[in-house]
C-alpha cells in the first residue's frame, strides 16, 4: 500500500507598512526628485512554509502619496504563468522564515507617475521583505524600489536611480518605515519642510 504525504497548507498573513523614504546616498535622492511624500503596503501573502514558496493568489498593493496630494496605486499578483511577481523564502536562524518578494512593475504605469516616457524608466522594480515567525508575520527591513536599465536609461534623469543587473540589495528608492524602531538608523531621514 502507498502511503502519500498530506497536503501542505498554505498559511494566510496580512503585513501592512507605511512610512516616507530613506537615504539611498544619491546626489538628489528619488523621493525629492519626484515629489513622493510617503508610502503604504499591504501585502496579502498565502505561505507554504513547508515547500518554502509563496502560494498564487497573493497580492503585494503598494500606495505612494505625493506632494501635491495625488496617489499612485499598482498591485502584483503572484501566478503561476505570471513573471511580474516571485519571491525567495529563507530560514534565519532562530528568526524564523525570510520573503522577500520582488515585483515587476508596468514601465508605462510606473511613468505616469514620475511624469516621464515609458522607455526612460527602464523596468521598475518593487522589493519587499517579511518575515514569518512563530505564526506571525511583520514588515522587514529591506524594501524599497530597484530599476533595471534600459539603453535609453542612461542619457536621463533616471540613470542615477538604475542597476544595470537585477539587483535587490541596490534600491534607488529607499522605504523607510514608520514602525522603524531605530529614528536614528542611517536609513532614516526626515522630509525637508518645503517638500512636505
Amino acid at each position: 500500500m502507498l502511503g502519500l504525504a498530506p497536503c501542505a497548507m498554505a498559511e494566510r498573513y496580512t503585513v501592512t507598512d507605511e512610512g516616507g523614504f530613506g537615504n539611498t546616498g544619491r546626489f538628489i535622492e528619488f523621493a525629492d526628485r519626484f515629489c513622493c511624500k510617503s508610502y503604504e503596503i499591504k501585502y496579502n501573502l498565502k505561505l507554504d512554509a513547508a515547500g518554502r514558496k509563496v502560494e498564487d493568489g497573493s497580492t503585494l498593493e503598494l500606495t505612494i502619496n505625493k506632494n501635491d496630494g495625488s496617489r499612485w496605486r499598482y498591485r502584483c499578483r503572484a501566478a503561476a504563468d505570471s513573471k511580474s511577481m516571485w519571491s525567495n523564502v529563507n530560514s534565519l536562524y532562530g528568526q524564523g522564515l525570510s520573503v522577500l518578494t520582488e515585483c515587476r512593475i508596468d514601465p508605462r504605469r510606473f511613468a505616469r507617475s514620475v511624469d516621464m516616457a515609458s522607455d526612460l524608466v527602464g523596468e521598475p522594480t518593487l522589493v519587499f521583505s517579511v518575515v514569518v515567525q512563530e505564526g506571525k508575520a511583520r514588515a522587514g527591513v529591506h524594501k524599497g524600489f530597484y530599476f533595471l536599465a534600459a539603453n535609453e536609461i542612461e542619457s536621463g534623469s533616471m540613470n542615477q536611480y538604475s542597476n544595470k543587473e537585477p539587483d535587490p540589495t541596490n534600491l534607488g528608492l529607499l522605504f523607510n518605515s514608520s514602525a522603524m524602531a531605530y529614528p536614528q538608523h542611517p536609513y532614516a531621514r526626515p522630509t525637508l519642510g518645503f517638500l512636505r
